[in-house]
């Protein structure tokens, strides 16, 4: 009997937690800013620079943000300092799809911009509404080889970028 009351209680947590994820309302995150970090200002020889991050929403269906990055290091200095364009082109509950654009000043052997078009998501957890964790792929021109490239961008969720909106 206590076989049964335990898979039925398992049963109702399950159900209960699959319910939460499909039932509400898309994500609107309109007016609120978030705050917390991103590895897709900009990139060095090294790899890339994480930057302290700061996103807002004017309006449902657009975004901003500005990031600072730096690294001390002596001999591997980097500092970037980048700005972000965000177009919102698909709402869920819990998930936001976008397509955007950045421009990142890049100081690392040199001086450079870096300039990056990208398709992104950026979801967030029922229990958890506040934090919003993205992965973003694009591609990225600078000239930091002393000659203009192109190169691939992607960064999985895990790396990419954490929110916490106010």
């Amino acid at each position: 009997m206590k076989k049964y009351c335990a898979a039925f209680v398992l049963a109702g947590i399950l159900f209960g937690q699959a319910s939460a994820f499909a039932l509400g309302e898309e994500k609107n995150l309109k007016g609120r800013l978030g705050v917390g970090f991103t590895s897709q200002i900009a990139t060095t020889s090294l790899g890339s620079i994480p930057a302290l991050s700061a996103k807002y929403y004017p309006s449902r269906s657009f975004a901003t943000s500005a990031a600072v990055g730096f690294d001390t290091r002596s001999g591997n200095s980097a500092f970037a300092l980048g700005l972000k364009a965000y177009k919102n082109v698909f709402y869920e509950s819990n998930l936001v799809f976008y397509l955007g654009g950045g421009l990142s000043y890049v100081n690392n052997k040199g001086n450079k911009l870096q300039a990056s078009l990208f398709l992104g998501s950026e979801f967030f957890f029922a229990q958890l509404p506040s934090l919003g964790f993205s992965f973003e792929a694009g591609i990225r021109g600078d000239s930091s080889s002393g000659s203009f490239a192109l190169r691939t961008t992607g960064d999985s969720f895990l790396t990419a970028g954490t929110h916490f909106y106010f």
